[in-house]
């Protein structure tokens, strides 16, 4: 009997991520994981198995993708995400200047297709072959003729995240040097008067009276000889 997986709320919300991923790089919004789409995805899944068969459901309501897998083990998480790897990787074979469908593009076109809001998958294995058939079915469905320049949208170049810049360590700001304040210059003080000037001043005086010279000058020449000696 084929083995039906039964995702858990954290495989939902891993395996809705990792859609997710793919669908934000071409500017489509998040699709959600619908439980009546799930019912659906499952029964065609097992349906594909037990007949041998491989082929689309022809269900109008949702859109489809459809992946064979054998000898790739039975993991199921492994399985789903090698699908939509495989699905997503036809944009490299997309032209986005002649935007349209082919046979070619077609899981990708669904699978990113920016009006679909809706998915679920669906996953039956044969554990004795390791063979596995995985559906998804999203809704509203994708690939409509005459939609697809506002659908699939080219890819969305990011600018690099660069690492932040330290900013530089300041430098300590030296307190400021108070200039110099010049110290009085002090005032030179008089040498003491030696005997030989004292003698030399009283000669000036006498020779002074001597010669007759005015009251004026001889007493300027005695003011003189004690203004020094008072200093002295």
């Amino acid at each position: 009997m084929p083995f039906e997986p039964s995702l858990t709320p954290q495989q939902k919300t891993e395996i809705s991520d990792y859609i997710n991923a793919y669908r934000a790089k071409h500017q489509s919004p998040p699709l959600v994981w619908d439980d009546t789409i799930a019912t659906f995805s499952q029964q065609w899944s097992y349906h594909l198995l037990t007949t041998n068969d491989f082929s689309h459901s022809g269900n109008t309501q949702y859109g489809e993708n459809l992946a064979y897998y054998k000898g790739y083990g039975t993991d199921t998480m492994t399985l789903l995400k090698k699908s939509i790897d495989a699905w997503y990787n036809e944009v490299s074979l997309y032209n986005f200047a002649r935007p349209g469908f082919s046979s070619g593009t077609g899981h990708f076109t669904c699978l990113v297709w920016k009006s679909s809001t809706r998915y679920a998958l669906g996953i039956s294995i044969d554990l004795a072959t390791a063979t596995a058939i995985i559906t998804m079915n999203t809704s509203p469905p994708g690939n409509v003729s005459g939609q697809y320049q506002d659908n699939v949208l080219p890819l969305t170049i990011l600018p690099p995240v660069l690492p932040p810049v330290p900013l530089p360590t300041p430098l300590p700001v030296p307190l400021p040097v108070p200039l110099p304040v010049p110290l009085p210059t002090p005032l030179p003080v008089p040498l003491p008067l030696t005997k030989t000037e004292i003698i030399y001043a009283l000669y000036h005086i006498i020779n002074a009276i001597q010669f007759n010279q005015s009251r004026t000058s001889i007493i300027s020449l005695i003011n003189a000889l004690i203004s020094k000696l008072n200093a002295a």
